[in-house]
């Protein structure tokens, strides 16, 4: 299925949150599946990077993906609206979610812990708070570098600021083969094409608004004991170890895969074999999941 195919088979729709503010996403209710996923893509924050993943996992489930949308500033604004939305849909759903996905995954579920059934992390770090001095450390290093960005970018030619960002995706495919490369190549050059500056520049202060959410402790996460599931490739540069063990100790008895090779692009370049990684987790603990009874109104986030 190319890009094209993909969103006419699976348009675009509209719900208004109870703030009036404008929620786009793409929806399919799967009438065999017993349980949804909503896919949370990474950095870029453009959820079609993860095209192939939607047409793959709808096979086994109901699924949802959305954009990290400009009208909600903050990662607690966009978690409460997520919540809502699936609220409106009746569904109690499973959280996929890589790099930054994963981040925003945990404050979803901090928040509303009545809209998710379970976790998938993939390729993430934490927001505990009592990770290690390294890896606040790192996550700290990772913002600055971003606040340095949004300096930059009123002066750089957005057209060159593309290229750079291809340059840097690219690099992460050392190792990968020509087919696979190719395979990254257009699957970049169509998400740089939606790219627009001031959506890059809203991807920035997410990322950065993070920060406002380290403290969680693993009482947080406690309703998804057996749940979760972290997909943490042990070549995965992006995130060193410390990020990673801090994770695993944040969540209750968590699943923990490492094999899955790739590096932070795994996901993407072993697309079959994540998604049976992940298909399996959940198909194994489906008798057991809740229903998501319809609800009139959501508790308030933290």
């Amino acid at each position: 299925m190319t890009l094209a195919e993909f969103r006419r088979a699976y348009p675009v729709s509209a719900f208004t949150v109870s703030g009036g503010k404008p929620f786009t996403y793409r929806y399919y209710k799967n009438p065999n599946a017993k349980a949804t996923l909503v896919l949370l893509t990474g950095g870029i924050g453009l959820s079609d990077l993860f095209y192939r993943h939607f047409a793959r996992f709808a096979r086994d489930f109901s699924v949802l993906t959305f954009d990290y949308q400009l009208p909600f500033a903050d990662n607690g604004e966009f978690a409460d609206a997520v919540a809502e939305l699936l609220c409106h849909l009746q569904e109690k759903a499973w959280l996929v979610g890589q790099s930054l996905g994963g981040v925003v995954a945990q404050i979803i579920a901090s928040r509303h812990p009545e809209a998710v059934e379970g976790l998938v992390l993939s390729n993430t770090c934490s927001l505990s708070g009592s990770m290690s001095e390294e890896g606040y450390q790192e996550l700290m290093k990772m913002i600055v570098r971003q606040r340095a960005l949004k300096k930059w970018l009123p002066l750089l030619p957005f057209p060159l600021m593309k290229r750079m960002i291809k340059r840097k995706v690219m690099k992460k495919t050392d190792g990968f083969t020509a087919r696979e490369k190719a395979a990254m190549e257009e699957l970049c050059d169509a998400m740089l094409e939606l790219l627009t500056k001031p959506y890059e520049r809203h991807m920035i202060d997410f990322l950065c608004d993070a920060e406002h959410y380290f403290g969680m402790t693993r009482d947080d996460f406690a309703p998804w004991e057996g749940k979760v599931l972290l997909i943490l490739s042990e070549d995965d540069a992006t995130f060193p170890p410390a990020c990673k063990q801090d994770l695993i100790a944040l969540m209750p008895h968590p699943t923990v895969i490492t094999d899955l090779t790739g590096g932070h692009l795994a996901l993407l370049v072993r697309l079959e074999s994540y998604a049976d990684l992940v298909t399996g987790f959940i198909q194994a603990l489906i008798p057991s999941a809740a229903v998501l009874p319809p609800c009139a109104s959501l508790p308030p986030g933290r």
